[in-house]
């Protein structure tokens, strides 16, 4: 059955196991929690619609997955204290052979020598990367993990679609995401699909398009 965990502000977390009905319930709160990040950051409807009716779509039709299924909420903490550690090759080692990554920056999904090098890049161009779950549902082989995402642009961005490299302007970036990550009965994650608003951030970093 499915497991759902919130996390709030304080240390305390509440774990139970749902029926059928129920997760599917939890499932909507999740979106409806969602929907309220992205409003409270001004998420434009027109630039995030599409990424956000394919997140809808996709939690709406998860399975419910039999007992026994593998992923845990001890493997989302994982997944953030891996990411915060900025440690490149712990963040390998959560990841399968045959991973891919759904990255709204990547024109195409990234393998495992690409999500290497586009993330060690990430954790040079943004030495503070850090990552906070607020919310997480696990059920079956998939979670789905509800973060804010931080940063300081203190070093070199490699534009993965043109090369570009454009250096590090000390501003900041806060914003929300959704991780929608998969994971093998290892433990070792096959697929993720991350959500997050590339304009807000622009924005935040001061390098948005001027309209």
């Amino acid at each position: 059955m499915g497991e759902t965990r919130r996390w709030f502000n304080s240390p305390a977390a509440i774990s139970r196991k749902f029926t059928p009905a129920q997760n599917h319930k939890q499932r909507c709160a999740v979106l409806s929690r969602m929907t309220a990040l992205y409003r409270c950051h001004a998420i434009r409807r027109s630039v995030v619609s599409k990424g956000v009716v394919t997140l809808v779509a996709s939690l709406l039709s998860m399975p419910v997955m039999a007992a026994g299924s593998v992923a845990t909420h001890a493997d989302v903490d994982h997944w953030a204290q891996t990411w915060n550690s900025h440690d490149i090759n712990k963040v390998m080692a959560m990841f399968s052979p045959d991973v891919a990554i759904d990255q709204p920056e990547n024109p195409k999904p990234l393998d495992y020598a690409g999500t290497r090098a586009f993330f060690g890049m990430i954790f040079r161009a943004y030495p503070n990367f850090h990552v906070d779950v607020k919310q997480a549902v696990v059920d079956g082989s998939t979670a789905v993990s509800i973060e804010r995402v931080t940063g300081t642009w203190s070093g070199p961005f490699i534009d993965p679609s043109t090369g570009k490299v454009t250096p590090g302007n000390g501003r900041t970036f806060d914003h929300p995401g959704v991780m929608v990550i998969q994971y093998g009965p290892d433990h070792k994650i096959t697929h993720v699909a991350i959500y997050w608003d590339q304009l807000t951030v622009d924005r935040q970093l001061g390098i948005a398009p001027k309209v």
